[in-house]
């Protein structure tokens, strides 16, 4: 996902990941060592119907941090590092971890209602980033850059992980389905965080509010980098014009924040409007993320 290279190793997904990886490490010792104590780790953190009949409330939380595999444990955290980054850069870290976890505690629930096994696996969570993410694409207030990897855009790897849940054994798909639910649920009424910015080195000096001359130069200097790109997209005809101008539309945007300058920023996009280079919504899209 290209928007969001520039990942930050401190931020909860990096430490969500760390977690299981080295609670991953644990079970791959023990089930070496001792292979009974492996077993009862998964009896008694994994969550099935005997375990909380049983009084474990715990386990929908705890199956999250288990693997069963290299492949199971290597497939999860990748998508949690690419989805996790999105969504918290978008929504903060403390919806983040709503997301994260509620999701996960709830799929894992519908996984009981199906199964009497043991389930275990962060991909619960993960499911429900990505009915998060689906249901954003579904909001007015989408912001113009995440288009490409929201709402419909997703289902083809919704589709693809259902289906291949369906044809293979051993995968919960009712923990996954129950985690997307919940996921476009929570995604579709928990508004982002525009106020959210991720770090960039910043192209344009800082401008002193009192110096006029060199305000106007700097919006100048933007809106000729722009208002060309912008125009020649009007007698552009071709399949590709949308996925250009969100590119065009997600470069000013980052070159409007790194000049931290509202009242400037404003000024711009205005005078793109003006031009009729930029739609309302865009407009208003870009202004809540200056």
């Amino acid at each position: 996902m290209p928007l969001y290279r520039r990942y930050n190793y401190k931020n909860a997904t990096f430490i969500l990941i760390v977690i299981n990886v080295i609670v991953y490490l644990v079970q791959t010792v023990l089930k070496y060592v001792s292979v009974p104590t492996y077993n009862y780790m998964l009896i008694y953190a994994g969550i099935s119907q005997w375990g909380l009949s049983h009084g474990l409330i715990y386990q929908p939380l705890t199956a999250l941090f288990l693997h069963g595999n290299i492949l199971h444990i290597a497939f999860n955290m990748w998508a949690l590092f690419q989805l996790g980054n999105v969504v918290e850069n978008t929504y903060g870290m403390k919806k983040y971890l709503l997301f994260y976890f509620g999701t996960g505690i709830v799929g894992n629930l519908f996984a009981v209602l199906f199964t009497p096994s043991v389930t275990i696996g962060a991909s619960t969570a993960v499911f429900g980033l990505v009915g998060v993410l689906f249901a954003l694409g579904l909001r007015k207030d989408t912001p113009i850059h995440l288009k490409s990897i929201t709402g419909f855009s997703l289902l083809p790897i919704i589709f693809i992980n259902i289906i291949f849940g369906l044809t293979n054994s051993g995968i919960s798909n009712a923990a996954h389905i129950g985690g997307l639910i919940i996921g476009s649920i929570m995604g579709y009424f928990i508004a982002y965080n525009s106020k959210i910015r991720r770090n960039s080195k910043v192209k344009y000096a800082p401008v002193n509010n009192n110096d006029k001359e060199k305000k106007q130069q700097l919006g100048k200097q933007i809106i000729m980098k722009y208002g060309p790109q912008l125009y020649k997209l009007k007698d552009d005809f071709s399949v590709e014009k949308d996925e250009k101008k969100k590119l065009i539309l997600g470069n000013l945007r980052k070159d409007l924040v790194e000049i931290n300058d509202y009242n400037l920023s404003v000024a711009i996009l205005n005078n793109l409007f003006a031009k009729n280079l930029i739609t309302r919504r865009e407009l208003d899209s870009l202004k809540k993320w200056i």
